[in-house]
């Protein structure tokens, strides 16, 4: 049987079911049933709050590219290593002094350095985000300082031993954040505006320091000294900036000489400014050194070892300490949060998928571990996170979507394109670690001791110059300072006042924020960034027009924007609420794909493909396009998407057990089923062209006049195929205590009507019905199941099927089939639906069809002129002819 793909659906205005608006009948939310719906939406499977559903799937990312992230290695990840080592030990010395000083001697220089090359090695080799920069903050430090004058001086009790079990209580913490799916109840919504702000923020701290280090070196030293520290903190940066421009030097030097300047350049700066003061007279000046210790003993005569008897205080304070602890988790659990955003934004082209509720269990064991060392902890740091991605940085060509060579169809050369990525590997974060880690040694202390802070100011100078330079904000200061005349072209919509408000907005609130870090509140200043969360999403909302945030803000660690979902609606009950959608991630997973070989399902296998989901595309043949992106994404062991191909017919059973046997042999799960094969009512198989018989022997239909008529092939394609791959995956998931995704195609012909081809309508209408039957799976055991329910689709069967062809013309409306894909992926992805989910896809917009009271389809695309006439055409046939039988 032939079964040729795609769902590509004409429609006719004849549609036939009520119009009557939805204005009455309203479900409940308050009576008991919809309680425990809304109970079991938390914690029934995919439920924001079902325990450990983070853990899992980050333990299978982990698992699936743990391996492959120790495959790259190159001089640009060498040094990389090298900067980070610089920017992360250097001013983390500078936190020491003051802790050491505000501590009463507990921390110094040995426990940071200690501290942070311990936790670095730990996050390197076992998180799941090894971007992720790990240290000893300014705000924790400001909070350690509370601590101790309040149990050393107020309460005369042990400061490290009220703070090992605040680091106790605030690991265990730690662990119930990660259980509970924090961060889909929390980071998920956080947009660009918030993380543009916290990445100027850095900017700005970086300079700050890098001021108040010259302020400390005036107050310690002569004026010649001061003044030489001037020339050296800004040498330092400026020498740092124009070695990282060397690449564009051509043709000075060769190649490899300038790539390494540019590579190395901070480190070159570093040691040339270290080298300087101890040239001719410069060496008399008065210079300011780091203070580093001698021994590899804890600062504090009182202690011997590195741990703390942690029992031996009394008991009311071991309950005491989960204040602290509380706020010691709230501190890190968003610093560590928003530096894994920061370091994976857009523009450092990160493909691998992090791992936020597993990084917080580690988190929250190294806490634990360094409370009973006795050492500061460390988090994730802002500030060196995004630098280390930077360092990372490379542009490579963009690899073609189809095969069409380097020319475009007019003969024209085509112009290379280039996309951002960034080396994703553990090498660097576990050099720089161990680098770190070294200088815990007296030896490594001593050279370190041989470092002016002016070179440390110095430093601080370039990496606020290096996260101001990536920083979108700069460019519409930039907009801001540009007469009108001068301003390019906004789309509709959207003004330039309306931009320059926005960017305005984001300045003052750094300056706010700064402003809290400079006092005694500076530890819950990632509090106010979170808090400026549902702001954006509810009062900016009402500033700016939806186009102008569209243009300007997005999700921060998700695909979208807030602006693609529907807006500010209001309840039956006159209460006001948004609808944010979560969003789930295909990358690292497995598809099933069939009639995959041409039409939409083939976008929708590219769509996949792009994101990281390996496809498995079912067809009985491909065109070019497919065998194209086969070619694109080759089956490989490496953690790469791939393509593969199966020849299949999807109306017979054997096939599609082989089907399911061949995506088991070469994938560990899967995850996503898309019975996609489909036809149209094809002649030889139609209604209106009965079987042969004695009576109508010239009939189109395929089968003769002595044998049985057979089944229908637009049921069987369109219909029962479906049915038998549901009962393959369902089958599989369940048996296997597995969750997973089906995506049928249906038709906006499902909830319509037709007299040409009955059929077809037919085989829409029954796939309906059997989506939504299955509906009540995605809140009882976590297995979604939706439909999309696209118009007239632009596809070859347009051409091709002659049935089809006769119905457009020029004025007819197409859907490109990548809009389809896109709502077909929304059905993947987004939680609020896969509950037997219709959604209609037309020209330019999308709705979820409702089961009850539905409006009629309105909008482009939903129908084809040209089914008019046929419909004309077969009446008067009918009236003419009859029909035979």
């Amino acid at each position: 049987m032939t079964a040729t793909t795609g769902s590509d659906d004409p429609h006719t205005n004849n549609t036939q079911h009520s119009t009557t608006r939805d204005a009455v009948t309203r479900h409940d939310h308050d009576d008991p049933a919809s309680r425990r719906a809304k109970w079991k939406g938390y914690f029934g499977p995919g439920g924001n709050l079902r325990p450990f559903r983070l853990l899992k799937v980050d333990l299978i990312n982990l698992k699936g590219r743990w391996v492959s992230d120790w495959t790259v290695f190159n001089q640009q990840i060498l040094a990389s290593s090298i900067y980070i080592f610089f920017t992360n030990l250097l001013p983390g010395i500078t936190f020491a002094s003051d802790l050491y000083q505000l501590t009463g001697e507990s921390w110094g220089t040995i426990e940071i350095v200690f501290s942070t090359g311990l936790c670095g090695i730990i996050f390197a080799v076992f998180s799941a985000q090894p971007l992720t920069i790990l240290g000893v903050t300014g705000p924790f430090s400001v909070l350690a300082e509370n601590v101790y004058e309040l149990s050393e001086n107020q309460f005369k009790v042990p400061f490290l031993s009220v703070m090992a079990w605040s680091l106790i209580h605030a690991g265990w913490m730690h662990y119930l954040l990660a259980i509970f799916n924090a961060h889909d109840w929390t980071m998920k919504y956080v947009t660009h505006f918030s993380g543009d702000i916290f990445s100027l923020l850095n900017s700005v701290i970086y300079f700050h320091k890098a001021a108040m280090e010259l302020k400390r070196t005036h107050e310690r030293t002569d004026m010649a000294a001061f003044l030489y520290a001037i020339i050296g903190a800004v040498g330092t940066c400026l020498v740092a900036i124009f070695l990282s421009t060397a690449n564009r030097w051509t043709p000075l030097f060769h190649r490899y000489v300038r790539l390494g300047l540019t590579e190395y350049a901070a480190a070159i700066s570093i040691i040339l400014w270290i080298g300087i003061p101890y040239i001719g007279e410069l060496r008399d000046l008065d210079h300011v050194r780091l203070e580093v210790s001698t021994t590899f003993r804890p600062s504090s005569p009182k202690r011997e070892t590195f741990f703390v008897e942690f029992w031996k205080i009394p008991l009311e304070w071991v309950f005491l300490s989960i204040i602290p602890g509380a706020i010691v988790t709230v501190l890190f659990y968003f610093d560590h949060e928003i530096s894994s955003i920061i370091c994976t934004i857009d523009r450092y082209g990160v493909r691998r998928p992090g791992g936020f509720a597993w990084d917080v269990i580690l988190l929250g064991t190294t806490t634990i571990m360094c409370g009973i060392l006795g050492i500061p902890p460390a988090n994730g740091l802002l500030p060196q996170a995004p630098l280390h991605s930077e360092s990372l940085l490379h542009y490579v060509k963009k690899e073609e979507e189809n095969s069409t060579g380097s020319t475009t169809s007019d003969g024209q050369v085509r112009e290379p394109q280039f996309v951002a990525r960034t080396y994703e590997q553990r090498y660097s974060p576990l050099i720089q670690a161990v680098l770190i880690l070294v200088f815990v040694s007296p030896p490594f202390q001593k050279l370190l001791g041989f470092t002016q802070t002016s070179v440390l100011a110095g430093l601080f100078m370039f990496m606020g110059y290096q996260s101001l330079s990536v920083n979108p904000i700069l460019n519409r200061i930039a907009n801001l300072l540009t007469p009108p005349s001068e301003l390019p072209q906004l789309p509709d919509k959207v003004t330039w006042m309306g931009i320059h408000g926005y960017t305005v907005t984001q300045i003052v609130v750094t300056g706010i924020v700064f402003g809290v870090t400079l006092t005694v509140a500076a530890p819950a200043f990632p509090l106010i960034i979170i808090a400026l969360v549902p702001l954006r999403l509810t009062l900016m909302m009402k500033i700016w027009s939806r186009d102008t945030l569209r243009l300007v803000d997005g999700w921060a660690c998700r695909e979208g924007k807030p602006e693609d979902e529907p807006p500010l609606q209001s309840s039956a009950r006159g209460r006001f609420y948004i609808s944010i959608t979560m969003v789930l991630s295909v990358a690292g997973k497995n598809a099933i794909i069939t009639g995959g070989g041409s039409g939409i399902n083939l976008e929708f296998a590219r769509l996949l493909l792009n994101k990281g989901c390996s496809v498995l595309i079912a067809d009985l043949h491909c065109r070019p396009e497919a065998q194209s992106l086969l070619e694109q994404f080759p089956p490989s062991s490496s953690n790469k998407p791939q393509a593969l191909f199966h020849k299949t017919d999807v109306t017979s059973w054997p096939q599609l057990t082989s089907l399911w046997k061949t995506a088991l042999a070469h994938f560990p799960s899967i995850d996503i089923v898309v019975p996609g094969a489909g036809i149209f009512e094809p002649q030889w198989s139609s209604f209106w062209d009965p079987p042969q018989s004695e009576s109508n022997p010239s009939s189109a239909s395929r089968y003769d006049a002595n044998g049985e008529p057979g089944h229908y092939a637009v049921l069987d394609v369109n219909l029962a195929a479906p049915i038998r791959l549901s009962q393959m995956a369902i089958g599989h998931w369940t048996s296997h205590k597995q969750k997973g995704c089906l995506v049928h195609v249906g038709s906006i012909a499902g909830y319509c009507t037709a007299i040409n081809t009955p059929l077809y309508f037919a085989s829409k209408h029954g796939l309906h019905a059997f989506v939504r039957s299955l509906g009540g799976l995605r809140d009882e055991l976590g297995i979604r199941v939706g439909c999309v329910a696209p118009g007239s689709v632009r596809t070859p069967m347009w051409a091709e099927d002659p049935t089809k062809a006769r119905l457009v013309d020029e004025k007819t409306v197409l859907i490109e089939p990548e809009e389809i894909a896109e709502a077909m992926y929304s059905l993947v992805v987004d939680e609020d639906l896969g509950n037997g989910t219709i959604y209609e896809c037309g020209k330019g917009s999308t709705r979820v069809v409702p089961e009850y009271n539905m409006d009629p389809p309105n909008v482009a695309g939903a129908m084809v002129p040209g089914y008019q006439d046929a419909q004309r055409e077969l009446y008067e046939n009918l009236r003419n002819n009859g029909m035979k039988v």
